[in-house]
Order: structure tokens, then sequence, then C-alpha cells
């Protein structure tokens, strides 16, 4: 198990990509700690994920929500934070620099949340820009690196952690039904998309596990695109 004993929090992490990975952690032997901000949503998803599994109502851009957080992660499993999953989600209120921000850095008191070991893993997840108003525009990726990479560079050598970022591209989440994406919407979407479909929430947590993993264990202020071709292969 690549992440045997190792305590995860995941922010976003009752549905879609954060579910998912928080899943994929927990079948290889983490201990995972997941926020959002629906109750309800979150206490079905801890239940789904088991014993090794802990759910915290809390807003990742509340500096007070994230202390309660680190807070809680640390004291039911007695030991330090491993993997941090700053899972940024589609807003259309919240900044996803804001929401970066809240989840890595406001969570400890002292910055204890940073003061680990070297194994320690942050994996930032960005999704799509929709607030454009064409449709090649809400398709293109943001340029992550420009955020994870200063914060590599800012604290890699003071803590010894690394910072990497994936950008999913369209992802097939229960957030399209939030947003009021339909079907018609969707398949437009993804006949732009070089391998012509949306991704599925496990395939991008198997690139977030990579991440949180060992094998990345050479890479920091990195970023991912786990994106059907859209950003290498895609002429748009």
């Amino acid at each position: 198990m690549v992440l045997d004993r190792a305590l995860a929090v995941v922010t976003g992490g009752s549905s879609g990509i954060g579910f998912a990975a928080a899943e994929r952690f927990v079948s290889e032997g983490a201990r995972v700690v997941i926020s959002g901000r629906n109750a309800d949503k979150l206490r079905q998803a801890a239940e789904k994920l088991g014993e090794n599994a802990l759910g915290v109502v809390a807003d990742a851009a509340s500096p007070t929500d994230m202390r309660r957080l680190y807070e809680s992660a640390v004291g039911h499993f007695g030991c330090d934070v491993h993997v941090v999953v700053a899972n940024a989600g589609i807003s259309r209120q919240t900044p996803v620099r804001e929401t970066l921000v809240g989840a890595i850095f406001r969570g400890a008191p002292d910055q204890r949340w940073w003061s680990l070991r070297d194994r320690a893993r942050v994996a930032a997840v960005f999704s799509l820009d929709l607030h454009r108003s064409s449709l090649l525009r809400r398709l293109r990726p943001i340029r992550a690196q420009r955020i994870s990479r200063p914060i590599a560079r800012r604290r890699q050598l003071w803590f010894r952690f690394r910072v990497n970022s994936i950008s999913p591209g369209v992802a097939d989440t229960p957030i399209f039904d939030t947003l009021g994406i339909s079907n018609a919407q969707l398949l437009q979407w993804s006949n732009v998309i070089p391998m012509k479909r949306p991704a599925k929430p496990d395939e991008i947590a198997a690139a977030i596990l990579f991440l949180a993993s060992d094998a990345s264990r050479y890479m920091t202020g990195a970023d991912l695109a786990v994106d059907g071709g859209m950003s290498g292969i895609s002429p748009f």
C-alpha cells in the first residue's frame, strides 16, 4: 500500500474528484480527513469511506475553519498530516487562489501544519475557469503552475515538503448539476476534447495518488495536466 498509515486531508472531499481521491487513499492504506460545507453530504461520504475516515464541516476560504480542520485531523488520528489535497473545485463566488491559500496556508497554528517529515506532500487540484463567455475559453485549464511553483519555492527548503498541482480539465462530477450544465452542453464540450469525453473522477484520483505518493518524490512546483489532451494536443 503506497500510503500505508499516512494521514491525508482532502478539502472538498464529499463528492466528485475530492471524494474519489479520498476513496483511493483509503484503499491504499491512508487515514483520511475530508472537509466540505454540506454536513449531510460530508457525513454520508465519511460513512462510505469507513472507519479510517473523518468528516469535518469546514470552508477552505475560512482561516478559522482551516485551523479547526487541522486540529481535528491531528487530534482524531494522533499524528501529523502527511498529505494535503487542496481540491479547489469550481466556484462562481470564491477565487481559486483564495480557496487554495485557505486550504494550504491558513490551517495550522504557528505553521505546525507544515512542520512535517520529508514525506509531506501537497497536491492542489484546479478546475476549469467557467467564468468566461466562450466555450473554448471555458475549456481552457487555468495555469496552475503560477500558484504551485511560487508556493514550492517559498516553502520547500524551510519545511521540506513538495507542492504540485493537477489541472483535470472537464471531469464528469456532480458539480455540473449544481451549475445547471445540461447533457447537451457536456456533449458539446466533449466534442472539442481530443479524447472525446470528460474524465471520470477516479481517473483524476489516480493522478492525485501519484503526486501524494513517493512515486513522485522528485517532483515539486509542477503542474500535471490530466485533461484528455486539451492543453497539449487540442488546437484550441
